[in-house]
């Protein structure tokens, strides 16, 4: 068994947000999907992304608020979402940074 944690995470700037992918822990060693974890600062927002993967989002840490298209969802911790294939979308914090789990694969 391994503790991953953001804190221990080789931390990056991407998005406009921060970012420590998985892939960078060592000796972790291949694994089926892609994860990262991400943070956005309180009152930030990440940068327009959109990509093939199928996306599982959760919040781990603060409140934050995702947009894809015209739409807004409220995302308190706890709440996990998953975003399609190409879907353009945003993430926003409010008043404290927002901690997210990234799960990411490519669909079958």
């Amino acid at each position: 068994m391994r503790k991953l944690t953001m804190d221990d995470a080789e931390i990056s700037s991407e998005y406009g947000i921060n970012i420590g992918r998985w892939s960078r822990y060592s000796g972790l060693g291949e694994m089926p999907f892609g994860a990262m974890w991400c943070e956005v600062p309180a009152h930030g927002q990440s940068s327009v992304d959109s990509h093939p993967e199928v996306e599982l989002a959760v919040v781990v840490a603060g409140d934050a608020t995702f947009t894809v298209g015209e739409r807004e969802v409220a995302a308190p911790p706890g709440s996990a979402m998953l975003l399609d294939p190409h879907e353009s979308h945003v993430i926003r914090a409010r008043d404290m940074p927002v901690r997210i789990l990234s799960l990411y694969w490519l669909p079958e």
